[in-house]
């Protein structure tokens, strides 16, 4: 092959090369740009974020865009949720292993952070747990099998159900107890209706009519009765979800 032929030969290998580097290079930045901290969210915190007034959701969709930034940087670990030991212990005390009243003083104790929620957080448990054992005068046996799963929304993402209290009531009676913790906003009926249609996509072995979403610090729980489906609640909260994505969109193209 005469040189100038050879030359332009390599010359068109490289180039394809580049070419071909950079339509790989654009799939991973594609790749990575549809990532994002709330892309795989806890029902729970979906529930706060769509509960919230504006400012207030601004700022925790920039806590959320921030942390996972420091998560792809290597920066820091995922904090452990706040919430978590408080309703480990509540379950020990659904199951007689422990006395919630106890185990809240000493995480109190433990932590600053803890002092004021904690608290607040036991007694609307056991407001609601007490009222129940009185009102059904039934044996309650806690099923040890951990109930999770996921709903996903298509185009958007995908919730997650976990840490589910689940007991058995009598002979034939069955609760699955998904917790909302947050002190501010109350939860509604309407939220609680989507949340519970939520829960009916991700652990589809147990009824409906068996679910509750409990609003733990006011000792409240939404069934059926309290928040009734409408036929709308998918759509009102594929509307929901898809606004949070895209303000999440907004906020995260500020940050380099």
């Amino acid at each position: 092959m005469p040189a100038g032929g050879q030359g332009c030969c390599q010359r068109e290998v490289v180039a394809n090369f580049i070419i071909e580097a950079n339509v790989n290079c654009c799939q991973l930045v594609a790749k990575l740009e549809r990532h994002m901290a709330i892309d795989r969210i806890h029902l729970r915190n979906l529930i706060r974020l769509i509960l919230v007034d504006q400012r207030l959701r601004t700022k925790l969709l920039r806590q959320n865009i921030r942390a996972d930034i420091n998560r792809a940087g290597g920066v820091a670990g995922e904090p452990r949720d706040f919430y978590s030991p408080f309703w480990a212990d509540a379950k020990n005390h659904a199951r007689g292993r422990s006395n919630l009243r106890e185990t809240t003083d000493v995480r109190a104790a433990a932590s600053r952070q803890r002092r004021r929620l904690y608290p607040a957080l036991r007694d609307g448990f056991l407001s609601w747990w007490e009222e129940r054992r009185r009102r059904r005068n039934e044996p309650f046996t806690i099923l040890e099998d951990r109930i999770l799963g996921e709903c996903e929304l298509e185009g958007l993402g995908v919730i997650r159900v976990e840490n589910n209290l689940a007991f058995q009531i009598g002979d034939d009676g069955m609760r699955v107890v998904y917790p909302y913790f947050s002190d501010e906003p109350e939860l509604t009926s309407e939220v609680a209706a989507m949340a519970l249609w939520v829960m009916s996509r991700a652990v589809p072995q147990f009824r409906l009519e068996d679910m509750r979403i409990l609003d733990v610090i006011r000792g409240v729980s939404y069934s059926l009765d309290e928040a009734p489906l409408t036929g709308s609640d998918e759509m009102e909260l594929r509307n929901q979800y898809a606004s949070l994505l895209e303000r999440w969109y907004e906020l995260r193209d500020e940050y380099h």
